[in-house]
């Protein structure tokens, strides 16, 4: 279903928060948003954010809220280096209207894996695109999911990124993970990791496959869809 979204506001975190709403038909107080990041006071002014894009049905491995899937669930479906470079550009192209539309300065680098490709922003010059607790970053990265989809009707493979943010949080997770390994190989007690996007949960089961005596598995429904590591069989 394709839909327009318009909306207008007095600061980004309003003009965000507006458009995730507006995205997911709910009003304005049920989204929990923050900006909390230097800088981010300096983007004044009458902001309008005019985003065309396709609200997609939920893929068949998120639905349940209790669905218990194995690791291959979490795997990205095969892709083409050519079909990684358009998303990558397409989404470059949405980073670089949403950077002028909001007036805030930033380059982007664009990296192309086998799986998936990454669009990061640097020298924002503020924290202004990740927000509190990477709230801000997560509502870009769900719109610019759901404009590739609308263009190119097949799953979105590209991760956005924001001075090094997911990539840092990636790194706790690792080691939130190793960690969690190490206590259900002493206890052996199942460990529940907390919610993670499709790319973080992959290299958590890859990181699991690593190690003997316990497997993983993913529970829950997006964007609350976690790791389990539990004992294996």
């Amino acid at each position: 279903m394709s839909r327009r979204i318009a909306v207008s506001a007095d600061s980004l975190e309003q003009a965000l928060t507006r458009a995730v709403a507006e995205l997911v038909d709910c009003a304005d107080e049920k989204v929990d948003l923050q900006i909390d990041a230097p800088g981010v006071d300096d983007v004044g002014g009458q902001i309008r954010l005019e985003l065309d894009i396709e609200v997609p049905r939920r893929v068949a491995d998120s639905e349940g809220e209790g669905d218990d899937e194995h690791a291959s669930d979490d795997e990205v479906d095969a892709v083409t280096p050519e079909e990684l470079d358009e998303e990558a550009d397409a989404a470059a192209d949405f980073l670089e209207g949403l950077l002028d539309a909001l007036e805030l300065p930033g380059d982007l680098r664009i990296r192309v894996h086998e799986d998936h490709a990454e669009v990061e922003v640097v020298e924002i010059g503020s924290g202004a695109l990740i927000g509190r607790r990477g709230q801000t970053l997560e509502a870009i990265q769900e719109l610019v999911r759901c404009s590739l989809q609308r263009e190119f009707q097949r799953r979105s493979r590209v991760k956005i990124d924001a001075e090094g943010y997911r990539s840092r949080r990636l790194e706790k997770l690792i080691e939130k993970a190793e960690e969690a390994i190490e206590d259900v190989l002493d206890t052996g007690d199942a460990v529940r990791l907390e919610p993670m996007d499709v790319f973080e949960r992959k290299a958590v089961h890859h990181l699991v496959a690593e190690h003997d005596g316990v497997a993983s598995r993913s529970q829950g429904r997006e964007p609350a869809r976690r790791v389990i590591i539990e004992p294996e069989d």
